[in-house]
């Protein structure tokens, strides 16, 4: 949270896609476990959500939820976390018939996007989805 006013400047420089707007789109935040929750106390991705829906003007979508099923990703290789994250979501409500604009705080491998993004599909319906993180989570070597 000390880091709050620093991203949240960050993602004043995310520009909102284009064509994108509040009647068209919505933000799916990545959903968190419940065993996360508890032990942060706080959803950095929800928080997150807000300030960027507030500045793209776009609203939130919380149809999906986290399935209490998976190991945590640190430390996993690109493929152990693909496989992991199998079936980590679970859509609750009908996705709206709108651009979906995916949003997690980092993205280290993408296999989180990946997975929501195969699980909203999933729905039989057609969507057209886009991605977006604040920060790239790969260590520099």
């Amino acid at each position: 949270m000390t880091k709050l006013p620093f991203l949240v400047h960050a993602l004043r420089q995310i520009p909102r896609p284009k064509g994108c707007h509040g009647r068209n789109s919505v933000i799916v935040p990545m959903p968190t476990t419940v065993q996360r929750l508890r032990r942060r106390g706080f959803d950095p991705v929800t928080i997150l959500t807000h300030y960027l829906s507030r500045h793209w003007q776009i609203p939130i979508w919380q149809g999906a939820v986290r399935v209490d099923n998976t190991v945590s990703q640190q430390g996993l290789s690109r493929a152990e976390r693909l496989a992991n994250l199998d079936t980590a979501f679970d859509v609750i409500q009908s996705p709206p018939n709108a651009h979906l604009l995916l949003f997690d705080d980092v993205a280290t491998t993408g296999a989180s996007l990946k997975s929501l993004a195969q699980t909203l599909l999933s729905t039989g319906h057609h969507h057209q989805l886009s991605a977006y993180a604040l920060a790239h989570g790969n260590p520099v070597k």
